[in-house]
C-alpha cells in the first residue's frame, strides 16, 4: 500500500483525525450541555409536581416555618423552570445565528452578539442549577420539619 499504487498513505490518516478532533469534542460538549439542561428541567418539573402533590394532601399540615419553606421551594423551582426554558430559547437563537454566520448571510448576528448569547446560556444554566438546588433543599427541610418527629 504505497501512494504509487493509487491508495492513500496510512501515515496521513491520523493527521486528518487529529484535525477533526476539536470539532468532534465541540459537538460532544454541545450535546452534553443540552442533556444537562434537559435533565435539570425535567427534575425541576418533577419536584414542582411533588410539591403541589404534598400541598393537595389533607394530612400534610406544615408548621409556619415549613409553610414558608414550601412557598420558597415552589418559587425557586418555578424560577429554575423559567430559566431553563429561556436558556433553551437562547441556545436555539445562538445556534441559528452561528449557522447564519457560517453561511455568511447578511442577516447574521455579529461575533460579539454570539459571544453575548454564549455567555447568557452559561449564566442561565447556573441560575437554573442554583435555583433548582435551592428549591430541593427547601422542600427537604420543610419535610424534615413536618415529618421529622416520625423518625425518632
Amino acid at each position: 500500500m504505497t501512494p504509487a499504487d493509487g491508495q492513500q498513505d496510512q501515515r496521513h490518516e491520523p493527521a486528518t483525525r487529529v484535525s477533526d478532533a476539536p470539532q468532534r469534542w465541540q459537538k460532544i460538549a454541545i450535546d452534553q450541555l443540552g442533556y444537562l439542561l434537559n435533565l435539570i428541567l425535567a427534575l425541576t418539573i418533577g419536584a414542582l409536581a411533588y410539591d403541589f402533590g404534598l400541598l393537595r394532601d389533607a394530612s400534610f399540615r406544615p408548621s409556619c416555618p415549613a409553610k414558608c419553606l414550601m412557598i420558597g421551594s415552589i418559587t425557586a423551582l418555578a424560577f429554575s423552570a423559567m430559566a431553563g426554558l429561556v436558556c433553551a430559547f437562547v441556545r436555539l437563537y445562538d445556534f441559528r445565528g452561528t449557522a447564519r454566520r457560517a453561511r455568511k448571510r447578511p442577516s447574521a448576528p455579529s461575533r460579539e452578539d454570539l459571544r453575548f448569547l454564549d455567555k447568557a446560556v452559561w449564566v442561565l444554566l447556573h441560575i437554573q442549577t442554583i435555583s433548582f438546588a435551592l428549591g430541593i433543599t427547601m422542600v427537604f427541610v420543610a419535610l424534615l420539619l413536618s415529618f421529622g418527629n416520625k423518625l425518632a
